[in-house]
């Protein structure tokens, strides 16, 4: 019988008995579910979640599924009391699975990368997983703290540099999801292979009808323009509102920012002392932006770090043109068909002036069409089907050699 060991960096939550996980993961090990005969989990846990969550027990084909609870150590100190216990766990489950994929990105707690060190000792061939570059997503994060904390932070980044590239140089399969990961990480890679982690169906793509209504009067009303993520530095959601700012002196608009960090509180504060049409309504059900989402013209981000956010391809899904900071993952996405309007990172009156270029002419409808286009292939069934045909794949190259 197949059986993949999978260690991920989503915590579960909640009483023992009745473990729940972010929606996101619950859908992903569904998925996994569909193309192995048992999955374990083994995923960090923590009383409680700031993300929506769903039982672990409402998972078709759940009784093939065994969850790990791993303890969460993020400072230096937990990491090294718990590392021997969690070590031995992760080794019994290695031992015991005949596919393994970790989820990798950080130092401290990161328990993806300490299982590879553990199954590259005993000689199991691994593939690794990750959605950004944690060490890049550090640097960012350390602008704006004190002395101390940012000295800290940024000497974490530097550690986190060689350590990742040593992770990934073990592997026997590096799972890279976008090209801003891909480009960062396959070279340290003997096997790398560019993927996507996408979480929304086929039914949950915009209809051509739906795309024809919501263009249909958008010569009579303002541009609206949306972004999904978390209010963080790395997303630049101070750049966001200042080429908002910039756009809004020269057209109409209606922006809403959707999602929490540590930044909301100074961008409303920015957008309130400016007197923008922004509204910041916080965290929403998943199923329910992608819904919102369908109701905007422009997919407008400012990342700053290298990571392939998946909010990208949801923006493209709901037929949204991607504009902002120029990178690989965007490029690539939209390479083939279009659906982008990408200026360099930084530079906040190009973005403000794009946006303005996409009110005032007649080029949006096409662009919405190439942008439900560029996604069209990308579903959860079809990305999970792909990352699963490759692990499988690297068993039996495994077991030739």
């Amino acid at each position: 019988m197949s059986s993949i060991f999978l260690v991920l960096q989503v915590p579960v939550t909640g009483p023992l008995d009745s473990l729940q996980i972010e929606a996101q993961a619950h859908n992903g090990l569904r998925l996994w579910l569909q193309h192995f005969e048992n999955v374990i989990a083994a995923c960090p846990y923590a009383r409680e979640s700031a993300e929506p969550t769903l039982p672990i027990s409402t998972i078709p084909g759940g009784d093939r599924l065994r969850i790990v609870s791993l303890d969460q150590a993020w400072q230096p100190h937990q990491f090294l009391k718990k590392l021997p216990a969690v070590s031995k766990i992760l080794a019994q489950e290695i031992d015991k699975a005949q596919h393994l994929q970790f989820g990798i990105g950080g130092l401290w707690g990161d328990w993806g990368s300490v299982a590879a060190w553990i199954a590259s000792q005993k000689g199991r061939a691994f593939s690794v997983w990750t959605d950004h570059v944690e060490s890049d997503v550090h640097f960012k994060r350390a602008e704006g703290k004190g002395l101390l904390p940012r000295l800290y932070t940024k000497a974490t980044a530097v550690a986190m540099i060689p350590y990742e590239r040593a992770v990934i140089a073990r592997s026997a399969l590096g799972l890279f999801h976008g090209a801003d990961c891909y480009d960062a990480y396959a070279p340290y890679c003997r096997n790398p292979h560019l993927v996507h982690d996408i979480h929304i169906g086929a039914d949950q793509h915009i209809t051509d009808e739906q795309l024809e209504l919501r263009l249909s009067d958008r010569a009579v009303r303002p541009l609206r323009i949306v972004y999904a993520g978390r209010a963080a530095p790395e997303k630049g959601i101070l750049d966001w509102v200042q080429a908002i700012a910039h756009a809004s002196s020269k057209t109409s608009l209606i922006c809403t920012w959707y999602g929490v960090g540590s930044d909301l509180q100074a961008a409303k504060e920015l957008a309130s002392r400016l007197s923008l049409p922004i509204s910041f309504p916080g965290s929403i059900p998943h199923d329910q932006l992608l819904d919102e989402m369908k109701q905007f013209d422009i997919f407008v981000f400012c990342h700053k770090t290298l990571e392939s956010p998946r909010c990208l391809i949801e923006a493209l899904a709901c037929g949204l043109p991607i504009v902002g900071y120029d990178s690989p993952y965007p490029n690539d996405l939209t390479r083939q068909h279009g659906g982008s309007v990408l200026v360099q990172k930084g530079n906040i009156a190009d973005l403000g002036e794009a946006i303005v270029r996409l009110s005032n002419t007649d080029t949006l409808p096409k662009l919405s069409f190439l942008a439900k286009q560029s996604a069209a292939d990308l579903t959860d069934e079809a990305v999970f089907a792909h990352r699963s045909r490759l692990i499988k794949l690297l068993s039996t190259q495994s077991a030739l050699g």
